[in-house]
């Protein structure tokens, strides 16, 4: 069956706006988590902030309660506690980082992906990983030297730290989006479904680290309302990229095809990193334009080479 024009333009719209909301999160995280709000805080409120939106969601779509019976709590809270990891390594590892350098190591997210693919399920490469990962190398090398060029690492502090949790933030949402398709999918749940209440889960689980964090140190609790500056952010990053940016991004996955739809989502980075310069201030070298457009460039060439080989295998049947 063939997709209405106006469908499909409506989810290529939906699916830039989704990057928009994804890339625009780096920032903001940055900052929410360094002038703002403890980063353990943040990492649980994230999830926290859509709740009642994705309930609201999961209502309107599937038309019944997402908490119906039967419900296997246990693997749900396995998942939850995988989402929980990502929150906490995706939102130190942006605070340990700077944001223009955090959206080029959140690039290579496919690459993550693939690997991950390859460890769990036993599946080849996807074609085109080894000339993306040797770019994205490179890349990741020409944006590594530009970062210690101005000053060196004080006493006891670990290089690239912050990088090095994006990556595990990325191995973490690559672990549950392979679990949920094995774990939760053949219950016949909907998306909708599935991310309302692993989100959920995984806000509580991190709500009950941050308890027991605020009662060894109470200096964690927030003192004052935050600023409205910092609100806005706080609604960006939770009803923005944690709530309608799922719906754009489910609504645009059931019109063009996930390696369609990943194609347009890794314009991510490119509006994290103009968001970061036009309204944080942060400085971008010639140096780390280079190694992220070669990081990009292997990354969307691998994606390209995956929607080929999906249309090929669909013109076979």
């Amino acid at each position: 069956m063939t997709e209405k024009p106006a469908g499909g333009a409506l989810a290529v719209t939906g699916l830039i706006a989704t990057a928009l909301l994804w890339g625009a999160m780096i920032p903001m995280t940055h900052v929410l988590a360094t002038r703002h709000i403890d980063p353990f805080f943040m990492s649980a409120i994230r999830y926290l902030i859509p709740a009642p939106l994705l309930i609201g969601m999961a209502l309107v779509f599937d038309r019944a309660s997402p908490f119906r019976t039967p419900v296997p709590w246990l693997v749900v809270a396995k998942l939850g506690a995988v989402m929980a990891c990502f929150s906490i390594f995706y939102t130190v590892g942006i605070m340990l980082s700077d944001p223009v350098r955090a959206a080029i190591a959140m690039s290579c997210g496919p690459l993550v992906a693939a690997v991950m693919t390859k460890l769990m399920l036993r599946m080849p490469l996807a074609r085109g990983f080894w000339p993306a990962a040797i770019s994205a190398a490179i890349g990741a090398a020409l944006v590594a030297l530009d970062a210690v060029r101005p000053k060196a690492g004080g006493p006891g502090e670990f290089s690239y730290l912050g990088e090095a949790m994006l990556v595990g933030a990325m191995a973490s949402w690559s672990f549950y989006s392979l679990k949920v398709q094995a774990w939760l999918a053949p219950l016949g749940w909907s998306n909708m479904r599935i991310t309302c209440l692993t989100s959920l889960a995984g806000g509580l689980l991190i709500c009950g680290l941050f308890i027991v964090l605020a009662a060894i140190t109470p200096a964690r609790l927030p003192t004052e309302m935050p600023s409205s500056a910092a609100l806005w952010m706080l609604a960006w990053v939770g009803i923005g990229g944690a709530g309608l940016a799922i719906l754009f991004w489910n609504y645009g996955v059931s019109h063009v095809g996930v390696p369609v739809a990943t194609l347009y989502t890794s314009l991510a980075p490119v509006f994290s990193v103009a968001v970061a310069a036009l309204f944080f201030g942060s400085t971008i070298t010639l140096q780390q334009i280079a190694g992220g457009i070669l990081i990009l460039a292997g990354v969307i060439r691998m994606q390209w080479l995956g929607v080929q080989a999906a249309r090929a295998r669909q013109k076979m049947v």
